[in-house]
């Protein structure tokens, strides 16, 4: 019974552990999350400056709450936020 019990946590962490390393590497990198939460900070002052009303979790001058996300999201992810800022501001579509 022992044996099994043992047997068991030893699985259930190398579960866990599998999961949490699969997790890290596919979230984009500390340069990569840098420069994509001072550039949505940037696109967020652009917004206002001219006049656009968006809000919301995309739209928003906290660097560390943008950097914190980037960093739990895959690089491909973070990059089509900024896409998506990006285009919303050159062609004043909706926010």
């Amino acid at each position: 019974m022992y044996s099994q019990v043992k047997f068991f946590i030893v699985g259930v962490l190398a579960l866990v552990g599998t999961v949490v390393f699969a997790a890290n590497a596919m979230a984009a990198d500390k340069p990569f999350c840098r420069n994509y939460a001072g550039s949505a900070v940037v696109q967020y002052q652009q917004m206002v400056n001219s006049g656009m009303q968006c809000t919301g979790f995309r739209w928003h001058n906290w660097y560390d709450g943008h950097y914190g996300w980037c960093r739990k999201v895959s690089q491909q992810s973070a990059t089509a936020e900024s896409i998506i800022r990006s285009n919303t501001l050159q062609n004043w579509g909706a926010c």
